[in-house]
């Protein structure tokens, strides 16, 4: 009879534990969004992905698609409500154990099975201070043993976050927990006590909730799998990549001389990028599973330090008043798949990084810049690199200011790279001697970074049919980073032959470059198109098939069409 009372003692702890882990959940995302304070499924997922290797985490980004961190959030999500009523459940149970109900005076045998029935369906009334102690109990366990497990350190000393803003958010989040905890504890009591049958209803309502709770993970579980299935074999009929084998044979890795670019006048096609991406359109990738920082203005500033004679540390409006360079720079993250969306071009301004570097004054023995972001992201370019006169910290994009999703107010432009080194919500800028590996090499992505020349087929779109004894003009766009491209092929018979395409002169040797075929199909049938382009050093693009991890993806750009 013991063992019934305690099980109903955890499963009523387990309960209220998770209505108030539910509502204390979303008040921690509440504080997260409006004043900055810590986001324990974002920390847990950073952690998560730190385990997970490259080519699995790809994997899973390529199965599940451009919102698999957002399934990952929701799964933490999840698990941080099951903890809080995990905590409930034990909580209670603690209770039951080391403060036995009623402390009844050794009734006898008849009178003490009474007793024990009379108490077990009700559990306890408790005090709302027995809910600050679980408060505190779960506020030194998140702060002193969980957050130094991901790294975060001691109450998430090592966070942008700061130290003081993690002690009070958690504390402000475990109150909350602990008294509607209470709240929700004692509201299951008094039902409880009230019911006729308090037994048999307990039980039974106890195997009801499980069982609901029970088939809604299974039902999410299935979810899951049926959108990575359905990705999978929509992956597989619109197959990306050209015949590796046959594109081989004639495979010839650099041209000398270059290809003198074939420029000319591009027709509007349906569905033809547009030269410049507008800031709405341009892709949006980052790290967090739930939302990217909101940085103020007026609070923020830049710091530069390490390894210099003179650190220093600018305000906005004294960032805004240094001298400024504009360029078009085009930009493709490292995750994009041939033929992929994520790469765009935008006009943008900004502070040369030189400039900086050279007012701080870089001491010898320096290798590395290295970049501090708000979210607590990091990362680094070699001293080289950040040298270069095209390696800006920008401000405006398209002559407006920077988008809050696109790094507001400073997010760093490295040309020729991929675009994990354009780190967004600048803080810091640090110099070091040593070989700095940031958020996504220490996940095992590559840390040169140097974007993979390729070249994309946007029109016509895949499977389209195409009117026959008709022009119809293929289409897209083609990028090598900061080496600009001299040529762009296309294949209408598998990889056989190639015809060279007209390129729209581009808005810089940074950008990508808009090209177009004339095509005047004469037979009707199914046909394969296949892209490929040339850099203005005379590198041809690789046609070896390779995932985006660790290196970037390659490969051809396949489409196939219907002439009808």
């Amino acid at each position: 009879m013991k063992t019934t009372t305690r099980k109903q003692q955890f499963n009523v702890g387990f309960i209220a534990g998770l209505g108030a882990g539910i509502i204390a959940t979303g008040f921690m995302l509440l504080l997260y969004q409006l004043v900055g304070g810590i986001s324990l499924p974002e920390v847990f997922g950073s952690f998560l992905t730190a385990l997970m290797p490259a080519a699995m985490f790809d994997y899973l980004h390529q199965l599940i698609g451009g919102d698999a961190k957002h399934y990952l959030f929701y799964i933490i999500l999840v698990g941080q409500c099951l903890v809080f009523a995990l905590f409930g459940g034990l909580y209670n149970l603690y209770l039951a154990v080391a403060q036995p109900v009623a402390s009844l005076k050794e009734p006898s045998t008849g009178d003490r099975s009474q007793a024990e029935t009379a108490v077990q369906p009700a559990g306890r009334r408790l005090q709302y201070q027995q809910g600050l102690v679980l408060a505190f109990v779960l506020w030194l366990l998140v702060g002193v043993v969980l957050l130094p497990l991901t790294g975060a350190g001691v109450f998430g000393i090592e966070l942008a976050i700061g130290f003081g803003n993690t002690i009070v958010s958690l504390a402000a989040v475990g109150v909350v927990y602990g008294l509607l905890f209470v709240l929700a504890q004692n509201w299951l009591v008094t039902r409880s006590r009230k019911e006729k049958v308090a037994h048999d209803a307990g039980e039974t309502g106890g195997l009801t909730r499980r069982a609901l709770i029970e088939r809604g993970l299974i039902i999410a579980g299935v979810g899951l799998l049926g959108i990575g299935a359905w990705r999978f074999i929509t992956g597989g009929v619109s197959n990306a990549t050209a015949p590796v084998s046959k594109l081989l044979q004639h495979y010839k890795k650099k041209i000398v001389p270059p290809p003198v670019p074939n420029y000319g006048d591009i027709h509007p096609a349906p569905f033809l990028s547009s030269e410049v991406t507008s800031n709405d359109q341009y892709y949006v990738v980052s790290k967090n599973l739930f939302s990217d920082p909101t940085v103020g203005a007026g609070s923020w500033h830049l710091t530069v330090d390490g390894d210099v004679d003179h650190p220093y540390t600018l305000s906005y409006d004294q960032l805004l008043a240094l001298p400024m360079q504009k360029q078009y720079e085009s930009m493709m993250c490292v995750s994009n798949e041939v033929g992929g969306q994520y790469m765009s071009n935008a006009l943008w301004e900004g502070v040369r990084l030189k400039d900086l570097l050279d007012r701080a004054g870089v001491k010898p023995g320096a290798i590395k810049i290295v970049f501090y972001a708000a979210d607590d992201y990091s990362d680094s370019i070699h001293l080289d690199k950040a040298l270069e006169p095209t390696t800006l910290l920008a401000v405006h994009m398209n002559g407006m200011i920077l988008p809050q999703g696109h790094g507001f107010p400073v997010r760093m432009l490295v040309p020729g790279i991929y675009g994990m080194k354009h780190c967004k919500w600048l803080t810091r800028i640090q110099v070091v001697t040593q070989d700095y590996q940031g958020y996504w090499q220490m996940r095992g992505w590559s840390d040169p970074a140097p974007i993979r020349m390729t070249a994309r087929i946007d029109t016509p779109l895949i499977g389209a049919n195409v009117s026959v004894n008709k022009t119809t003009y293929i289409g897209g766009v083609a990028f090598s980073g900061n080496k600009g491209i001299s040529e762009v092929d296309i294949s209408l018979d598998g990889g056989e032959s190639w015809q060279i395409a007209t390129l729209k002169r581009p808005l810089s040797n940074l950008t990508w470059v808009l090209w177009e075929y004339p095509w005047h199909p004469t037979s009707p049938g199914s046909k394969t198109l296949i892209a490929r382009a040339i850099d203005m050093e005379g590198n041809v693009q690789d046609p070896q098939v390779e995932p985006p991890a660790p290196d970037g993806s390659s490969g051809y750009h396949t489409i196939t069409v219907s002439v009808v």
